[in-house]
């Protein structure tokens, strides 16, 4: 068996979908990846940290000797903290160089709930994380701003998403414009900064102009219950679908399948799940945030919308769905571009590359 081309020590929580796709795409480059977390509940391979059966905000406060430990025993070439406030803070409880941080989104601190206290204390975290590591991962331009307004170096930024699998997410070449009622997907998570709420009550509007039209939530979280029991108060569950946590595989099938791709978040990072839907070739209309912008130019190849109420959110829907040459427009150029910008394959050769750089220039 060939060496790894390099030994990778990854803190993160591996029940996101997003990292379990970045750990494959290292693994898949001949990478070495020794995964740890305070949440390795149920997950295999996972090295916990810190005391069990604290909360795992405690279990990272309190897992600097775990961390050391196995620092000592595999003997890393990186360590990679995902998450600036959590385990990029973490990072900071050894002395071991190269650390590189990567930030989930603009808002470094992010609350579901505000909290002036623990605002503080990220605010510190999330300082003492930055100025400790040797590389940033920001996803997109407003990540990369997120991160100097808490201390971070330009010069240590490298902007660039770790892309998504081009090879399962790829446009259908039968894909039909067609359908005479839209079929409208959403991948995120079932959370309530998503917003799934109004989607579900514009999609109300949809289903009064086209009876046939469906929606599909895909994913999993503490809403699900919630917005099933809307999809029936609404009288529009017949026509709304969950299919839960799926594969990727299977994901890319549905988004082949539909026709309109929707996230109404308010603000996050460059969302994969947008990556995913424009490679599949599916229309995307997405809320008109920063990140969205680096990939969404209003009416060429998808929509960006500021609106607030459910109503409009479904006339937009209709509009966009009636707008075949756009439909055809997105299916023919997004798929390209996310191929030539953000494969998976590409980016993380270029994060092992970087890493290689800094891992030698450590040791000297």
């Amino acid at each position: 068996m060939a060496a790894p081309s390099i030994k990778i020590l990854f803190l993160g929580d591996f029940q996101s979908a997003n990292t379990a796709s970045w750990i494959e795409g290292f693994r898949e480059a001949g990478a070495e990846v020794i995964a740890a977390s305070a949440r390795p509940e149920g997950r295999s391979g996972v090295y916990p940290l810190g005391p069990s059966g604290l909360p795992a905000r405690l279990r990272m406060l309190l897992g600097g000797r775990d961390l050391k430990k196995l620092i000592t025993s595999f003997n890393p070439d990186v360590i990679v903290g995902y998450r600036v406030t959590s385990y990029g803070y973490m990072t900071t409880k050894t002395s071991f160089h190269p650390v590189i941080v990567a930030a989930q989104n603009e808002q470094i601190t992010f609350l579901r709930e505000p909290n002036w206290l623990r605002q503080k204390i990220l605010t510190y975290f999330a300082r003492k994380a930055i100025k400790n590591a040797d590389l940033l991962h920001a996803w997109s331009t407003n990540i990369a701003e997120g991160l100097e307004k808490f201390g971070a170096d330009e010069k240590k930024i490298l902007l660039m998403h770790r892309g998504i699998s081009t090879d399962i997410f790829t446009a259908s070449g039968n894909r039909v414009f067609t359908s005479k009622s839209p079929r409208i997907v959403s991948t995120r998570s079932l959370y309530p900064e998503y917003r799934l709420d109004d989607l579900i009550k514009a999609f109300a509007v949809v289903r009064s102009r086209y009876s046939g039209a469906k929606l599909s939530i895909i994913g999993d979280g503490p809403e699900k219950k919630n917005l099933m029991k809307l999809a029936e108060s609404l009288g529009v569950a017949e026509g709304v679908s969950f299919p839960g946590k799926i594969k990727q595989v299977e994901i890319a099938v549905m988004l082949s399948e539909s026709d309109i791709y929707i996230s109404l978040i308010d603000t996050e990072g460059l969302s994969s799940s947008l990556l995913e839907a424009c490679s599949c070739g599916v229309l995307p209309i997405v809320s008109d945030i920063p990140a969205s912008r680096e990939i969404i130019k209003n009416g060429e190849n998808g929509i960006l919308i500021t609106v607030e109420s459910p109503e409009e959110t479904g006339n937009i829907i209709c509009t966009a769905f009636e707008n075949r040459q756009l439909r055809e427009r997105c299916a023919l150029r997004n798929p390209e571009f996310i191929q030539n910008k953000y494969d998976r394959k590409k980016n993380i050769a270029a994060f092992i590359a970087k890493y290689k750089e800094l891992s030698k220039k450590c040791a000297e």
